[in-house]
């Protein structure tokens, strides 16, 4: 017993130092326009978000089909080198309609020979309640993605996540079609353009959009974005979301164009550099907790739970991100898990808010 808790011990432990330096902390922020952020180069740009310790940018590339003309920051290979330089990493994004699904996916094509590092498209008001015409167009983009690696203009691989409501009910946005073609979910969770009582509790409304994602059917990561473009958001509000959200949370946007240019003084006391890697204490895990079941272990595509009806079930990558979170609504809860990588996780069934048992599993 205590040499197999050892080996696992050992096991996550090496996995969460050997990705330190990679993604365990993404945080981003989104540009719009470099026009009117009063920054008058990409270089200007990226030396500030260096010295604040923004970890990615999220560059528009695209609106609607590839126009490199209007959108010429899609071919600008010195923006992905200006940021690399920086040890920032640029992702491109797309704001998409229905229709001519191929010639809107082409951005990503490109942006991938660009360099950028991933593609996230945007989808809202124009998608609400639509379910074909959005499988369309998400198809296009997975299949453009595709291409790209095929033709190996990325070597190993393009995340392409998408970015919608965060509160996707109220708008009938069918994100469960959205989850099969992508990666992850970035919802726009706007709390100062829903209300500025919403800010009293961004934690709460980080984790009710999760679940409001999960009700609707999306298994994949859930990575949020918070807005800040009218001024009341504090660098409070920002660190209680990042640390609610996780790594890949992300700022709406780069201050200018219509933004108080004041609120870039409130990024300099957000914590760009929130320890994302190991959140879950290594030291703290069992592998035979008696007070809850889990079968089988290792598992392949589903896994069976047994624990109190009305308990909390979250499990937990080797990096520390929620890979799963629900409900037990059942004494016996079956589980489909068929997106998960091969490695070790860690579940925990928490009642009351108190953690009441965890287990390492293995897929």
């Amino acid at each position: 017993m205590m040499r197999t808790l050892y080996m696992l011990t050992f096991i996550m432990s090496s996995m969460i130092a050997m990705s330190q330096s990679e993604n365990c902390n993404s945080l981003g922020v989104w540009l719009w326009h470099l026009e009117g952020t009063d920054y008058p180069s990409y270089v200007n740009l990226a030396n500030d978000l260096s010295q604040l310790g923004v970890k990615r940018i999220y560059v528009k590339v695209a609106d609607g089909r590839l126009d490199s003309i209007k959108w010429p920051e899609v071919t600008d290979t010195d923006i992905v080198n200006i940021f690399d330089e920086k040890g920032i990493d640029a992702w491109a994004w797309s704001y998409n309609y229905p229709g001519n699904d191929s010639l809107q996916a082409e951005a990503l094509y490109v942006a991938a020979h660009t360099g950028y590092k991933g593609f996230v498209i945007d989808l809202e008001s124009e998608f609400d309640g639509e379910t074909v015409v959005l499988q369309h167009l998400v198809n296009a983009f997975y299949n453009a993605r595709n291409r790209a690696l095929q033709d190996e203009i990325v070597q190993d691989s393009m995340p392409l996540y998408a970015t919608t409501w965060g509160n996707p009910k109220d708008h009938n946005f069918h994100v469960e079609i959205l989850d099969a073609y992508i990666d992850g979910h970035m919802p726009q969770t706007y709390l100062e353009n829903w209300g500025t009582s919403y800010l009293e509790d961004p934690k709460l409304w980080v984790e009710r959009g999760n679940a409001e994602y999960r009700e609707l059917g999306a298994v994949k990561p859930i990575h949020h974005i918070i807005s800040m473009e009218k001024g009341n958001v504090t660098a409070d509000h920002v660190n209680t979301f990042f640390a609610a959200s996780g790594p890949m949370s992300t700022i709406w946007r780069i201050p200018g164009g219509g933004t108080p240019l004041s609120i870039r003084d409130v990024w300099t006391d957000v914590n760009w550099d929130v320890e994302f890697c190991g959140v879950t204490s290594v030291d703290e895990l069992t592998v035979d907790d008696k007070s809850i079941g889990v079968y089988p272990n290792p598992f392949t595509y589903q896994i069976t739970i047994d624990c109190p009806i009305g308990s909390k079930i979250m499990m937990y990558n080797e990096l520390g991100q929620i890979v799963y979170h629900g409900q037990a609504i059942e004494a016996s809860n079956l589980i489909e898990t068929h997106q998960l990588e091969k490695g070790y996780y860690l579940l925990k069934v928490i009642k009351n808010e108190h953690v009441t048992s965890q287990i390492v599993i293995k897929m």
